[in-house]
């Protein structure tokens, strides 16, 4: 029995396998790198945004409360736990843990009409993993602020 051989029929080697893979490898990686450091930017992002919104939330209630010197969020009743530091109060929001930071001054005062313009700034901070712990130098922060007329009215 003769056995017939095609001139030019070649079939698939190991090694252009194992260069295919590699290549196939090396794109997966591309792709799953892509993925983690995309994640890991919306985490970012949705920590920000929600550092915005309690920031706007406490010069609002503060604004309404006519920029008072003793001014205290925890009677918001929404999370804030004073720290036993003047100004600063804990809240977690979204699980994120926070660190709250209040402080203020007089810009501008008119004798006259009676009426100071004060500045009020909230500072918060928070850990970049997220935990409640000790917030470093590097950790993320967000301040926020906005001016308040004081005027007889108390506020």
């Amino acid at each position: 029995m003769k056995i017939l051989r095609r001139p030019y029929a070649r079939a698939v080697t190991l090694v252009e396998v194992i260069v295919a893979c590699v290549v196939l490898a090396i794109a997966v990686l591309g792709v799953l790198s892509y993925q983690y450091h995309a994640t890991r930017r919306t985490i970012l992002a949705r920590d920000k945004l929600t550092a915005t919104r309690t920031c706007q939330l406490l010069l609002e209630d503060w604004k309404s409360n006519g920029a008072d010197d003793t001014y205290d969020p925890s009677s918001l009743e929404l999370g804030f736990t004073d720290t036993g530091t003047a100004d600063r109060y804990k809240i977690k929001v979204n699980d994120l843990p926070m660190v709250a930071t209040l402080s203020w001054k007089d810009v501008d005062n008119d004798t006259e009409a009676n009426v100071t313009l004060r500045e009020i700034r909230v500072l918060l901070q928070w850990r970049l993993d997220r935990r409640d712990d000790v917030i470093d130098a590097q950790d993320p922060q967000f301040e926020m602020a906005t001016y308040v007329r004081r005027d007889q009215s108390a506020g």
